[in-house]
């Protein structure tokens, strides 16, 4: 992190400066803030952006939920303190989640944890569309009631398969894809999540496989038999969490390469002079 803020021309030591600007307008909004003005007085997406980029660079220190839970307890336990009449689930402005070392904000219904949207989009406008509408398709299901409808269940496994192939295009496909997609991410995972995704796409193309070829092969489960496991499955939740993980990853691995323009010098200046209006 050092070598990154270096980068632009900023010292390890602003981290601290930063830390106690952000806290004094925290503080100087607290008597005019509620539970329904809150989405009201955010910051620009340039402060989200700044940070993801930063958070990019830890990417080489293994899994990140830690930090993210060390954030999200923070955030929880100052907003239900300091801010009048708020209740959980808290709003998307104060769900803060760290995956694959990326920023993103919890949007989930009924206090899902799931979907995260990342503060920075894919560069890649197909795969940015298809991650909006796997977050769509699963905020749909949230909203209904159990059981869902089959082929809701089995829609994840044909955006996933197209998604991994559009993340990776050079593995031909999307088996080859997911594999190399898993052993790029899964370092930034916890170890038990790593385990029960990974044994969740051991399945996943044998059984995107039988889902769109129905007839009878003894080449590939079958049809009926994948769509009884489906049923009985958390498939929907691990499927979004290996894809919110995968394009994640792939976000901070772009803004390493490519940092967002809000990354430059002078731009702490810029973003500190935001705050200051306000205070």
């Amino acid at each position: 992190m050092e070598d990154q803020l270096a980068s632009i021309h900023l010292p390890l030591e602003w981290l601290v400066e930063a830390r106690d600007a952000y806290d004094e307008k925290w503080n100087s909004e607290l008597e005019y803030t509620t539970p329904d003005n809150l989405a009201q007085q955010t910051l620009t997406e340039q402060h989200s952006q700044f940070a993801s980029w930063l958070l990019a660079s830890l990417h080489t220190s293994g899994p990140c939920g830690e930090l993210s839970s060390k954030l999200e307890t923070s955030v929880m336990t100052r907003a239900l303190h300091e801010v009048g009449g708020i209740k959980m689930p808290l709003p998307p402005v104060l769900s803060p989640k760290i995956i694959g070392w990326t920023l993103g904000s919890v949007i989930g219904r009924r206090g899902n944890d799931l979907p995260v949207v990342p503060a920075l989009v894919p560069s890649d406008e197909n795969i940015q569309m298809a991650f909006e509408g796997l977050v769509e398709h699963v905020l749909a299901i949230q909203g209904m009631d159990e059981p869902w409808p089959e082929m809701m269940q089995t829609a994840m496994y044909w955006r996933g398969y197209g998604l991994a192939e559009a993340l990776r295009p050079d593995a031909g496909s999307g088996g080859p894809a997911l594999k190399q997609l898993r052993l790029e991410a899964f370092s930034t995972m916890a170890s038990a999540e790593r385990v029960e995704v990974g044994n969740h796409l051991d399945k996943f193309n044998g059984r995107r496989n039988a889902l769109s070829h129905i007839a009878d092969d003894q080449s590939r489960t079958r049809f009926i038999d994948v769509i009884d496991e489906i049923r009985q499955s958390s498939g929907v939740d691990l499927t979004m969490r290996a894809m919110t993980q995968f394009v994640f990853s792939d976000v901070a691995r772009a803004a390493r390469e490519q940092p967002p323009p809000v990354v430059r010098r002078g731009a702490w200046e810029v973003m500190e002079h935001e705050i200051q209006v306000w205070i």
